[in-house]
């Protein structure tokens, strides 16, 4: 029997004994082999003593699982020449009658043996994880345990995923750092979209550092549109306040297609139809600012009727919608359009019945074109990159008579000015 066992025991150290330092195995079995140690051992168990000294230098105390490099050996999945030669002389009965009796050796105290045993007895199977999952086996079921814990550590996921998602979302709105417009009586801002929602233009206005804002009521190029929703009214209103932006220095503006002024009956009556219901929107967004382009008489018309026509329209929907103010916006006097001049908006003023809901929005960019350059071009620029030039808006922000009035860019989004932001603080930085 113990020439059978120390046969079979050559043939399987051999192999590891090469990979791990041949000399170091020979050493230490060479010293439980000394006349001074107990004779009285049984062989199987001087046998598990020779391998213990091996497996306690790899592991990182007496009670921990053998060395991962080692059971990688004894499953044959290293790739070594060692371990294919081990894989390949020891049968497969016989390596899993040796795991059995190493695992019961671990410790020669019966309560630890007794404690292995419960552990073999509730193992569980772990698929393997693909993040993190290796080519190995772990032997014991300590490590497989360990090993478990260990990948579900990697990969489990912070359970406040969804609220830092939800904080980074804020921060996009979030207001910029306080700069000059703090204290300013001056409201600038920008006419921003309504894409995805009214009530995300009050949200882009507030990104970009604004203190006012334009935008348009519906689609700027056709006739016809939805009726406004209540939900949607009523989120605007709510975004708005919870926001800071008051009613006056929110202007919408109106569509290009209207032409209050127009020769063409068709064109006529859609756009007085049109005025209407925007004012009615309005009422109902709680806003009371409403911005037109007066018209054209495309030529086929006298400039004074055009006027009346412009009138007459406006107080047309002043009977039907209340306590919403028509602004007039100047134009650049390009082609046959009117209010160019100041004495066309006056025109028009002093057809309007109640004065108190008329107002004028000047139009750096047409009132240039119109009078100072001449073009008649409607071709907005950058600040600073027109003709105008900062000094001259450098003037426009420092003039007490602009100040608590909505000031709204139109400028094109340009290299150097991919949004509003720049411009609004570069306006603000004019102030003295």
């Amino acid at each position: 029997m113990d020439g059978q066992e120390e046969a079979r025991g050559s043939t399987a150290q051999e192999p590891k004994s090469n990979l791990l330092g041949g000399s170091k195995v020979k050493r230490r079995t060479k010293k439980h082999e000394n006349p001074g140690s107990d004779d009285r051992l049984e062989p199987q168990k001087q046998k598990t003593m020779k391998k213990e000294p091996a497996r306690k230098s790899r592991t990182r105390n007496k009670e921990e699982k053998p060395d991962y490099y080692q059971s990688q050996i004894m499953d044959g999945k290293d790739g070594s020449m060692a371990s294919q030669a081990l894989k390949k002389e020891v049968p497969d009965g016989e390596k899993v009658k040796r795991r059995k009796r190493k695992d019961e050796n671990i410790e020669s105290d019966p309560d630890k043996k007794q404690k292995s045993k419960s552990k073999v007895s509730t193992k569980k199977v772990q698929k393997p994880d693909t993040d993190t999952a290796t080519d190995t086996k772990p032997e014991t079921e300590e490590f497989q345990n360990e090993t478990y814990n260990t990948k579900k550590k990697i990969v489990k996921k912070p359970k406040n995923t969804k609220k830092v998602k939800e904080e980074e979302d804020v921060s996009e709105t979030a207001p910029r750092p306080l700069h000059p417009s703090v204290g300013s009586h001056k409201f600038v801002g920008a006419h921003v979209s309504i894409q995805g929602g009214l009530w995300n233009a009050a949200l882009e206005a507030k990104r970009i550092g604004a203190k006012a804002f334009g935008l348009f009521l519906r689609s700027q190029r056709s006739w016809n549109s939805k009726p406004l929703d209540e939900e949607v009214a009523e989120k605007f209103r709510r975004t708005c306040d919870d926001l800071g932006f008051g009613s006056r220095y929110i202007l919408p503006h109106s569509p290009y297609l209207m032409n209050l002024g127009s020769p063409k009956p068709d064109v006529f009556q859609k756009s007085r139809a049109m005025l209407v219901e925007e004012l009615n929107r309005c009422q109902k967004l709680g806003l009371t600012l409403y911005n037109i382009h007066p018209g054209s008489h495309i030529g086929e018309m006298p400039i004074s009727k055009c006027l009346e026509l412009i009138a007459d329209g406006i107080n047309c929907a002043h009977s039907q919608v209340p306590a919403v103010t028509v602004v007039l916006e100047n134009m650049s006097c390009q082609g046959s359009t009117v209010g160019g001049r100041f004495e066309e908006l006056r025109g028009i003023i002093d057809h309007i019945n109640d004065k108190s809901r008329i107002g004028v929005c000047l139009d750096t960019c047409h009132a240039f074109a119109a009078g100072e350059v001449g073009c008649r071009l409607d071709r907005h620029e950058n600040i600073g990159r027109g003709y105008i030039g900062v000094e001259g808006f450098r003037k426009v922000m420092n003039e007490p008579r602009f100040n608590e009035i909505p000031m709204i860019l139109e400028t094109p989004a340009s290299s150097g000015f991919e949004d509003f932001s720049t411009e609004i603080d570069l306006l603000y930085s004019l102030c003295e």
